[in-house]
């Protein structure tokens, strides 16, 4: 937890083995630089430097792909993590109950909005196989998780009786490996 001038108050016992960063501004678009970096790069600092190596820090899978404020801070974090010894585990779209990706979106949908072609291929990995990552990771070590590879569509055929409306690439948007705006 932080104080009003952003200063971590909560002290984990000495026998704590494992301090897990999991926080952060989460919009992989996001092109708000000062707003991310203040919460994604200040805030994993700010738990590395209180806590080393006991942390595992989870970056993204979108340093890989992405130049946005976004992918700039996980990949500082990734920095600073291998600068405290911290575990890294780069995640890419984790799905699950209490999830917020497209797979949630689309069941909670009446209808399917597509954007693009449907042909985007991401890579998904299930929320548990996410966690026996996070509990696995060793200090100093980075660890990518590989998921599966599915298309927009391929999601969408999940849901047979559910309408697709197609529309244009967002900002943002992978196609064909180079990024739309």
């Amino acid at each position: 937890m932080k104080n009003g001038d952003g200063v971590l108050e909560y002290d984990f016992p000495d026998d704590v083995d494992k301090v897990y960063h999991l926080a952060a501004q989460t919009d992989a678009y996001c092109r708000y630089a000062l707003a991310d970096a203040e919460a994604n790069v200040l805030g994993a600092v700010r738990v590395m430097e209180k806590y080393g190596s006991k942390v595992v820090f989870a970056s993204s899978a979108m340093v890989n792909y992405l130049v946005n404020p976004y992918a700039i801070s996980k990949k500082a974090g990734e920095d600073y993590a291998r600068f405290f010894g911290a575990a890294i585990v780069r995640l890419c779209n984790v799905f699950g109950p209490g999830g917020h990706g497209v797979f949630e979106r689309f069941e909670a949908a009446k209808e399917l909005t597509i954007y693009g072609s449907g042909e985007q291929l991401r890579t998904y990995v299930s929320v548990h196989e996410a966690v026996d990552h996070l509990i696995c990771a060793k200090a100093g070590e980075t660890d990518v998780v590989r998921g599966v590879d599915l298309t927009v569509a391929k999601i969408a055929d999940l849901f047979p009786k559910k309408k697709r409306n197609y529309l244009p690439a967002k900002d943002g948007d992978l196609i064909d490996g180079r990024q739309v705006y």
